[in-house]
């Protein structure tokens, strides 16, 4: 890991540590330097990270500042993805209950989603993710053969994006989402604990490895009260 990362890593765990406050102003430059022993280059490459991440904000001739949204650990910045693991690592503990698994032939709404042929099969996963042993989301997962090899039932209860990134050796690129509010069904009563009336985030996705080729069309149900996703509209500064 390159240094102006390891600035960046330890920038954004002291901001969800809150010891930077939303809204908060972060050291200047030229002090983050002379903590860090390094150059003012380097420190804004550090920045740029986080600002990507969008949890910094930059207010010109003022300096950069926390997000003013930054709220919760739970949080979900709509630009970022790379599964539930990765999102939540050094947040909460994660687990995961496999509810079903099976391999068989796509419908035609999945393969006009994914881009394949009906005669190619499909992974059908459907899993309860928890974090520190509460219940968090219920993802149904849909994922061609053709792209992703050798997923098992004891990959799937641990971090699919990890088996693809660092097993198959392929790399995530962009997810397009469809968020909408739903009412509760039966699996969320079970599953979430969720009460008759409570109201359900649901997003539906479609992912895509950096070579453009659609891995995953997925279907996730969050608790309304476990966090949220955050939306960033960037101005270019003028």
């Amino acid at each position: 890991m390159s240094l102006y990362q390891q600035v960046a890593k330890k920038l954004r765990q002291r901001i969800e540590a809150g010891n930077y406050q939303p809204g908060e102003a972060l050291p200047r430059q030229a002090e983050l330097a002379l903590e860090f022993n390094t150059s003012r280059v380097t420190i804004q490459k550090a920045l740029d990270i986080l600002f990507n991440d969008n949890l910094i904000i930059r207010k010109q001739g003022s300096g950069t500042y926390v997000s003013p949204t930054y709220s919760s650990a739970l949080d979900i910045i709509s630009s970022q993805y790379g599964g539930t693991t990765q999102l939540f690592a050094g947040k909460a503990t994660i687990s995961t209950q496999v509810l079903h698994f099976e391999i068989r032939l796509p419908t035609d709404e999945e393969s006009q989603k994914l881009h394949i042929e009906s005669t190619i099969p499909v992974y059908d996963i459907y899993r309860l993710r928890k974090l520190d042993n509460n219940p968090y989301e219920l993802t149904k997962s849909i994922m061609p053969l053709s792209v992703i090899s050798n997923l098992t039932k004891e990959v799937a209860e641990r971090s699919i994006f990890a088996f693809i990134q660092h097993d198959l050796g392929l790399e995530i690129g962009n997810a397009v989402r469809r968020i909408s509010a739903d009412k509760t069904k039966n699996d969320d009563i079970q599953y979430l604990d969720c009460e008759t009336h409570d109201p359900i985030l649901q997003v539906s996705q479609t992912v895509s490895l950096k070579d453009g080729r659609i891995f995953e069309y997925a279907q996730t149900r969050h608790r309304y009260d476990k966090g949220s996703i955050v939306v960033f509209n960037k101005v270019p500064m003028v």
